[in-house]
């Protein structure tokens, strides 16, 4: 019974030891200043404050079944970045996409304009 009381003793004095050194550890960090905030934000190292509640964060995880982490939130953006990137760079899907909005005449005068290169040309005969 003797042996037990010390040894609770020694494990209850640790753990208040530990709670005691992490929260002074914690005291002393010094706190990160806005411009500092802001520079990491600048940078990509640090997430901005509400990226938990973004609504296109939020979409972007659940259709892709992930869970509301830092690591899915850089996914998120690198993907955002990316749909960016290759909508900005080719043309020829936005100048495909327009098509959609050409009125009847528009599409004859294409069509008429440049019939030969919808001919069906089969392999083998010239």
């Amino acid at each position: 019974m003797k042996n037990m009381k010390k040894l609770v003793t020694i494990v209850l004095a640790t753990a208040l030891l530990l709670a005691f050194c992490t929260t002074v550890w914690a005291i002393n960090q010094p706190a990160m200043s806005r411009q500092q905030l802001r520079r990491n934000v600048a940078y990509r190292n640090a997430l901005p404050l509400s990226w938990r509640y973004e609504a296109g964060y939020a979409l972007w995880r659940i259709s892709r079944n992930m869970p509301a982490n830092p690591i899915s939130y850089r996914k998120y953006r690198n993907d955002r970045v990316w749909h960016q990137r290759m909508h900005h760079h080719y043309g020829t899907e936005r100048f495909l996409l327009n098509t959609i909005d050409w009125t009847v005449e528009e599409v004859a005068i294409f069509m008429h304009r440049y019939q030969d290169l919808f001919k069906f040309h089969p392999a083998g005969i010239e």
